[in-house]
């Protein structure tokens, strides 16, 4: 009798013990996101398709990232309704499907502009979601380098026919020959009136360093890119007066470094913006922009470039208000901490901006958090598994008693 009883005892303990072992063995859903295109190389003018391949080694459901490439050489074509964005930042949020799967493919279609390489990655966290549980999953990815080139038949004519400047003349006078210049002006001179007009009617003009220019010495970058992506580059040395200072204006450069953030200001062509995660072009606030108490406005160098700000009437107050416009289009201000060297959307009841940084709520659950919740539901089935025991071993004497045993023959 004895033996008859640890025998079904063993069965069932070792039937609940394997249930365990099998629930609680949980693997890290994973999701592998390549970028791939049918060739790496096209021609101005022509469309290309790139291709967002997912794969998964279980179902998956919304998938949430943004994507970033060179604006100068592709342009968007849009396509997929779901995918938002130009510029070279789309942001994709493929988000309550109906069905769930474990492969998925995005199109999206491009048109090369200019001639050059540009990578098309994946910028901040890639959020895919398992479908059952609604949890993220661990996520890899990849990169696509893609060139653009000139067809055969393409001018190599670089130069410049004319270039004229006001309110200054150019020393010595213009030759297309001639790569680099000089000239001065005044200190009221925030920029050159600036006409170039290249040989080729189909090479490109880019200019820049000629937007605000600061007193002293500044360079002012005329650039002509050939049909064919052939480079020539006319300088202008400007010399800026030194004008009188302003009360108030806090003339001290700042040069931002990568200890703590990655923020840096850039003047590109005319504007000027602001990297730290994303592209924030710098502009003038609009006159009914309400300025919050305490701020008044200045003007500060960052990386030898002079960026309008609103500072607080502290002068030890480590924080200063930049009006910037993100790469959807929408303007606000932004907080920049002179220490950190880091930059945040500046939240009060006047101010609503939308920060690409913070595409991902904050509320959703992390990873960690994702696997203390694998160890919690663990445990309560190691409980629940350890009662279903107890409960069989009873249920087994119970049986064994209306058949007439004892409980002398359990022991």
């Amino acid at each position: 009798m004895k033996k008859t009883f640890y025998y079904i005892l063993s069965i069932c303990l070792l039937l609940i013990c394997g249930g365990i072992l099998n629930t609680g063995i949980v693997r890290a859903a994973s999701v592998n996101i390549e970028i791939t295109a049918d060739d790496n190389q096209v021609i101005i003018g022509d469309s290309i398709y790139v291709f967002i391949n997912i794969s998964s080694d279980t179902v998956f459901g919304d998938i949430e990232a943004n994507l970033v490439y060179d604006e100068e050489i592709l342009e968007y074509m849009g396509s997929v309704s779901f995918i938002t964005g130009s510029s070279g930042f789309l942001k994709i949020s493929d988000i309550n499907l109906s069905e769930p799967d474990d492969n998925r493919k995005y199109a999206l279609e491009f048109q090369a502009l200019k001639v050059g390489k540009t990578e098309i990655e994946f910028s901040g966290q890639i959020m895919v979601y398992d479908y059952e549980a609604g949890l993220p999953m661990s996520v890899s990815s990849s990169s696509f380098e893609l060139e653009v080139k000139a067809a055969q038949t393409a001018s190599d004519n670089a130069s410049l026919e004319s270039l004229k400047i006001s309110p200054a003349v150019l020393s010595p006078e213009f030759d297309k020959n001639v790569y680099e210049y000089t000239t001065s002006v005044s200190y009221d001179t925030q920029k050159l009136v600036i006409v170039a007009i290249p040989e080729d009617e189909k090479a490109t003009i880019k200019i820049s360093g000629n937007d605000l220019l600061e007193e002293g010495q500044n360079k002012v970058v005329i650039t002509v890119t050939a049909e064919s992506g052939k480079v020539i580059e006319y300088i202008i040395d400007v010399t800026k007066e030194h004008g009188e200072v302003e009360e108030g204006v806090d003339t001290t450069p700042i040069t931002p470094d990568k200890k703590h953030g990655n923020f840096d200001v850039v003047r590109v062509g005319e504007d000027i913006f602001a990297i730290y995660g994303g592209k924030y072009k710098l502009i003038d606030p609009p006159e009914v922009l309400k300025i919050p108490a305490g701020y008044s406005k200045t003007r500060i160098i960052i990386s030898g470039i002079s960026v309008p700000v609103f500072a607080p009437e502290q002068l030890d107050n480590e924080f200063l208000l930049i009006y910037a416009e993100n790469e959807l289009g929408e303007a606000g201000l932004y907080s920049y901490d002179k220490v950190e060297k880091t930059m945040q959307r500046y939240v009060s009841e006047t101010v609503s901006v939308y920060n690409p940084e913070e595409i991902i709520d904050s509320d959703l659950i992390d990873s960690k958090q994702y696997k203390s919740n694998l160890n919690k539901l663990a445990i309560v089935i190691a409980l629940i598994s350890a009662l279903c025991a107890i409960f069989i071993i009873l249920s087994i004497r119970l049986y064994l008693k209306s058949r007439g045993y004892k409980d002398d023959d359990f022991n």
